[in-house]
């Protein structure tokens, strides 16, 4: 299995040094070393969650690559209840050669989010 997780940031985060975005998430996936910097890529804008330009605009990705779907699981939990600061975190995976899906998860917890403190 291939997860491919892709980063779109919310209104108003400005983020186009690709440096400072790899280290900003290689931080935030420390826990998951599957992963690997994959550069940017441009996804459907009709997926996205704040874009709404019919050009769209790139975001930064990450990829792994011969994950189990426990992997998967695991890192759905993760991203679910440790959404990254300033971005929708898109999750998409494949497996046996099939074309990658979308993995639909809710975002955050009230807690994560700093409601309710």
């Amino acid at each position: 299995m291939n997860i491919r997780l892709m980063f779109e940031p919310e209104p108003k985060v400005k983020c186009n040094v690709d440096a400072m975005f790899r280290c900003y998430a290689e931080n935030y996936l420390s826990d998951y070393p599957e992963f690997q910097w994959g550069g940017y890529i441009v996804m459907n804008v009709f997926e996205m969650k704040y874009n709404n330009n019919a050009a769209g605009e790139p975001l930064y990705q990450f990829v792994a690559t011969n994950v189990n779907e426990e992997f998967l699981k695991n890192i759905q939990e993760y991203i679910q209840n440790n959404p990254m600061h300033g971005y929708y975190t898109h999750i998409h995976y494949s497996s046996k050669g099939e074309n990658e899906q979308a993995l639909i998860y809710q975002e955050g917890t009230p807690y994560t989010r700093g409601e309710g403190i």
